[in-house]
């Protein structure tokens, strides 16, 4: 466990020398490969190994501007969502506060919302319409809160707007932690209750390992959905998608 533990601070050490020191000589797209590649390396660590369950290649860096979306499970979502469509992320406000990884989230660029602001709900979106101005995918978790994974809860509205307002596509994500050794749904990984995120990084890296199913769902047009009903549509693919991991 010690050991995990060097290695875990040697690629935060190195979150820090890439998006301080690289990344301002870098083109875009050679920032997308470094989030990519220092995502997987963060995974290799943890002991998470991504396991495709639909057909899946690498997107290119770019690839045109999307909404990436999934259901909430876990902090390690983000590095997963990562290595599939590097992105912009949607998080909440305390995300910020966490040791080490608030400070990599904001070099990310990552977009902090706080929950039942109507004011920063408005600042969330005018920040993912510049990110996507610029050609960024974005991504998010529209259920607003985490859960063990067995299904998916209500996906709220405010995310999809910039794909409405921009006429992106949305591409639906479905993601759930197994037990390599069993198949069955793993816990480790999930980040409910009052559990705090360095209780949860240790239960990760206690794991004799964990494999995070994904399921790559077909793209969805916003063309003539409201943000509520794009989001409906959203939820019942994703919801679906899961089904599918689960059975």
């Amino acid at each position: 466990m010690f050991v995990k533990y060097l290695r875990l601070l040697h690629t935060f050490g190195d979150a820090f020398w890439i998006l301080w020191i690289k990344f301002p000589r870098l083109s875009q797209e050679r920032k997308l490969e470094e989030i990519r590649n220092w995502s997987q390396r963060t995974l290799d660590v943890l002991g998470v190994q991504v396991v495709h369950d639909t057909p899946f290649s690498i997107t290119p860096p770019d690839a045109p501007p999307r909404l990436l979306v999934a259901n909430h499970v876990s902090w390690v979502d983000a590095l997963i969502i990562q290595t599939i469509q590097p992105s912009v992320f949607v998080a909440k406000a305390e995300v910020k506060r966490w040791p080490i990884v608030g400070s990599i989230a904001t070099g990310c660029g990552v977009v902090f919302v706080n929950r039942g602001s109507p004011a920063s709900a408005r600042n969330m979106v005018d920040e993912l319409s510049s990110a996507l101005h610029q050609g960024y995918c974005v991504a998010g978790f529209p259920e607003g809160t985490s859960s063990e994974g067995s299904d998916v809860k209500l996906f709220h509205g405010n995310l999809f707007e910039a794909a409405i307002s921009h006429n992106i596509p949305v591409q639906p994500l479905a993601i759930r932690y197994t037990n390599p050794h069993t198949g069955a749904l793993c816990l480790k990984a999930a980040f409910i209750g009052d559990i705090g995120f360095v209780q949860s990084l240790h239960q990760v890296l206690s794991a004799t390992g964990i494999h995070a199913k994904v399921h790559v769902g077909d793209m969805l047009s916003p063309e003539g959905h409201s943000r509520r009903t794009l989001a409906h549509l959203a939820q019942r693919t994703v919801s679906s998608q899961l089904a599918l991991l689960n059975a």
